[in-house]
C-alpha cells in the first residue's frame, strides 16, 4: 500500500513528515516542532495548530496499521518506523561512508555501484520550494553527499580503465561546483589516459580562470597533480 504526498494535509504536513523522519531515532521537542515548521512566522495557536497537524499526518497512515506510529508525550511528538524502513536521505550517507572501504577491498564495481547511487539519491533534492534553515543545512548535506560521489565515480572509472566515462563525470563534477579542484585533476588524469596530454594543459587553465575569478590559486595539490600528470608514462 502506497501513500502518497497528496494524503499528507499540504507543505506543513510534508514538512512536518520529513522533519519527523530525519529525527525520528529521538523524541522531538514541541518547540523545535513549532520552529522547524513555521520559523519566526509561528501562528499564535501554535500548539493547537501542531496538534491538528500530527492528527492528520496520523491519519494519513492510518491505513497502513500499527506499522507506523506518531506518538505523543510530555510536551514531544515521537515517530516509530519499521526496523526495514528505506530512507533515501540515509541510504545515500550510508553509501558514500562506505565507498572507500569498499575501493580498499579491491571491489571496484561495488564502489562504483555505491557511488552512483548516493549520486542519484542526493540529485534529487530536497523539499524543493520550502525555505528553512534545517531545509538548507539538509541541502548543503545532500550536495556534498552528491559530488563526493562524483569524485569517487571518476576514481572507480580510472582505476577500470575508462577514461571516457571518467572524462564525462569530471566534468559533470566541474559544472556543478567548478571552484573544486577535485573535478579539474580528475579531468586531467582523464584525457592523459585518453592519450591526449595537450587537453591535461586546457584543463589546467581552465582551472586556474576559475579560481582566478574569485580571487584564489590552485592549491599546491593541484598544481603537483597537473605535474605528475604531464610526467606520467
Amino acid at each position: 500500500m502506497v501513500v502518497t504526498e497528496e494524503a499528507l494535509p499540504g507543505r506543513l504536513g510534508r514538512r512536518l513528515w520529513t522533519y519527523l523522519v530525519l529525527n525520528r531515532r529521538r523524541p522531538v521537542g514541541r518547540a523545535e516542532l513549532v520552529d522547524a515548521l513555521w520559523g519566526e512566522e509561528s501562528p499564535d495557536a501554535a500548539d493547537v495548530s501542531l496538534n491538528a497537524l500530527a492528527s492528520r499526518v496520523r491519519s494519513a497512515f492510518a491505513r497502513l496499521g500499527d506499522r507506523i506510529a506518531l506518538r505523543a508525550a510530555s510536551g514531544t511528538y515521537s515517530l516509530a518506523l519499521p526496523n526495514d524502513v528505506f530512507v533515501d536521505r540515509e541510504r545515500a550517507w550510508v553509501a558514500i561512508t562506505h565507498v572507500q572501504a569498499i575501493r580498499r577491498q579491491g571491489r571496484l564495481g561495488d564502489a562504483w555501484s555505491e557511488a552512483i547511487i548516493a549520486n542519484e539519491i542526493a540529485a534529487r533534492g530536497f523539499l524543493p520550494g520550502e525555505d528553512a534553515p534545517w531545509i538548507e543545512s539538509e541541502r548543503r548535506a545532500l550536495r556534498d553527499i552528491a559530488l563526493q560521489a562524483l569524485e569517487a565515480v571518476c576514481d572507480a572509472e580510472l582505476a577500470q580503465a575508462r577514461p571516457l566515462e571518467a572524462e564525462r563525470v569530471a566534468r559533470r563534477l566541474i559544472a556543478t561546483d567548478e571552484l573544486r579542484e577535485s573535478g579539474y585533476r580528475y579531468l586531467m588524469r582523464a584525457v592523459v589516459m585518453s592519450g591526449n596530454r595537450a587537453q591535461a594543459v586546457s584543463v589546467m587553465d581552465e582551472c586556474r580562470r576559475a579560481l582566478a575569478a574569485v580571487g584564489a590559486h590552485p592549491s599546491p595539490e593541484t598544481e603537483r597533480a597537473f605535474k605528475d600528470t604531464l610526467a606520467s608514462p
